[in-house]
């Protein structure tokens, strides 16, 4: 669903939106592509967007813009490799060209079935593939990081940026460990962004109808919510586990940042945030 949200959210006029990712909309496919130029239907999936009771589809667009913003902060600092975690649909190295114009290796790790539907995607929608990125098929249930990546060509001692997006909250708190303390020993000035869910959601004791609302709507979809974070603990939870906090992003954080003007209106799911914090040396 987050490739539709960022589809859609590219149909709005170029003043409201908040994030643009026609890459999206490439992804989507010819069928998509003939929909998204009758105005009127495209307006009526902004409005049925708009009316999630949860707010969780206006948050994954802001989600997008945050990322995006800080990891031309991380090009602009040097980053040599970029690793995305559970990359799904992320379209980030096809949009960023200055990845490949810097020689910024990107390599994508997710599920092996989504990665082969992924790259056929690509392949369909691009013609063909940046040469400085990598697919890593990986079962973050079974396999481990610091087994695949080194094989894929990831180079340990390089300042590294790693993105993961939308995945935490369907891993186990194992598997989060792992992923963090694989991460927590790569190269000096290596960061980390993700987001998380706040831990009331997932055990249900936030006594909020947007998040039972998301609660079932991902039981359902067969994606239970497994793993969240108390709120106003992550810089802790991150010190424990080899990180320094660099900004930990509310929903209302994002709200004031990116929704000026019309987009004053649109509600943001308010348990979750987004998490930035470098390795510590």
């Amino acid at each position: 669903m987050t490739l539709t949200y960022r589809a859609i959210e590219s149909l709005r006029p170029t003043d409201e939106q908040v994030c643009s990712d026609t890459i999206a909309s490439s992804f989507m496919g010819a069928l998509w592509s003939r929909i998204a130029r009758i105005r009127i239907v495209t307006r009526l999936l902004i409005r049925s967007v708009d009316r999630d009771q949860s707010g969780s589809p206006t948050f994954v667009v802001a989600r997008t813009r945050y990322i995006d913003d800080f990891l031309k902060l991380q090009i602009e600092d040097g980053i040599k490799q970029l690793v995305i975690l559970g990359g799904g649909y992320d379209s980030r190295a096809y949009r960023f060209t200055r990845l490949q114009q810097g020689g910024v290796r990107v390599i994508e790790v997710d599920q092996p079935y989504t990665q082969r539907l992924k790259v056929w995607t690509v392949g369909k929608a691009l013609g063909s593939f940046p040469k400085n990125v990598v697919y890593v098929p990986l079962d973050f249930a079974i396999e481990k990081l610091a087994v695949k990546l080194p094989k894929a060509g990831y180079q340990g001692n390089l300042k590294t940026l790693f993105i993961w997006e939308g995945v935490t909250m369907y891993l186990t708190a194992e598997a989060v460990d792992q992923t963090l303390a694989f991460i927590a020993s790569s190269g000096e000035g290596s960061c980390i962004v993700f987001d998380y869910l706040f831990e009331s959601v997932v055990d249900g004791t936030s006594g909020s109808l947007e998040a039972e609302i998301l609660r079932r709507s991902c039981a359902a979809m067969h994606e239970p919510l497994l793993f969240g974070i108390e709120d106003n603990t992550i810089e802790r939870f991150l010190s424990s586990r080899g990180f320094s906090l660099l900004e930990n992003v509310t929903s209302k954080a994002l709200k004031d940042a990116y929704f000026g003007g019309k987009g004053q209106q649109r509600k943001l799911f308010p348990l979750q945030a987004i998490a930035c914090a470098r390795v510590r040396r």
